[in-house]
């Protein structure tokens, strides 16, 4: 049986979530609602696209990226297609990293299965009071990261915020992390374009016009 998952975005070649270089998949559907989510237009369970899992992995693998990091969105409201994702992932050399807004306790079925198979875990909700953005990988100090297997053994891991920004020959402006406001509003004064909606880039800070 061929095994599907609704995707919002995926990006090729990330250096910032996770270590190397990474296929990233933002998954639609979340209605674990944090307030000050950064995502909120990947919250509906509908839209996107429905791609075959298999597929995800082939271009990863065509990329040249050492892993995938999956988040979105949340990942384990679709946890049978997460988890064949994970599975097809390493079963062909490439490295996990899975973020969810799950505790483990919260888990069970292909849930955890999910969580238990990645390689690292980013977990935990995203609370907007105790927002941090020196920290690695996560928006809020009460999320964990945790490293699940020794593939990532010599990894050098140390706190600090990463942005990565592109721009594409047509002018659109692509940031991938958690900017700053300062940093984030100096490069929409510059000129270039955006979308109508002002994210520009999954997991980038919304800005009010």
């Amino acid at each position: 049986m061929t095994a599907l998952m609704r995707v919002g975005q995926i990006e090729h070649n990330s250096l910032i979530y996770g270590p190397y270089s990474r296929t990233v998949v933002w998954t639609k559907g979340c209605d674990l609602a944090c307030k000050g989510c950064w995502n909120k237009d990947l919250w509906p369970s509908v839209g996107g696209e429905i791609i075959e899992v298999k597929s995800i992995v082939d271009k990863a693998i065509d990329s040249g990226d050492e892993g995938i990091t999956i988040l979105g969105g949340e990942p384990l409201q679709q946890a049978s297609s997460t988890l064949a994702l994970i599975m097809n992932a390493q079963q062909r050399g490439l490295g996990v990293f899975l973020y969810t807004g799950y505790e483990l306790k919260e888990l069970d079925g292909d849930g955890l299965r999910c969580y238990q198979s990645s390689d690292i875990v980013v977990a935990g909700r995203y609370v907007e009071d105790q927002r941090d953005t020196n920290l690695r990988w996560r928006g809020s100090t009460n999320q964990i990261v945790e490293f699940k297997t020794d593939r990532y053994k010599e990894f050098e891991f140390s706190e600090g915020n990463e942005i990565q920004i592109t721009i594409d020959e047509d002018g659109s402006l692509t940031i991938l992390g958690y900017p700053d406001e300062a940093l984030l509003q100096e490069l929409l004064d510059r000129e270039l374009s955006a979308d109508a909606k002002g994210r520009i880039g999954p997991s980038s800070q919304p800005f009010s016009e």
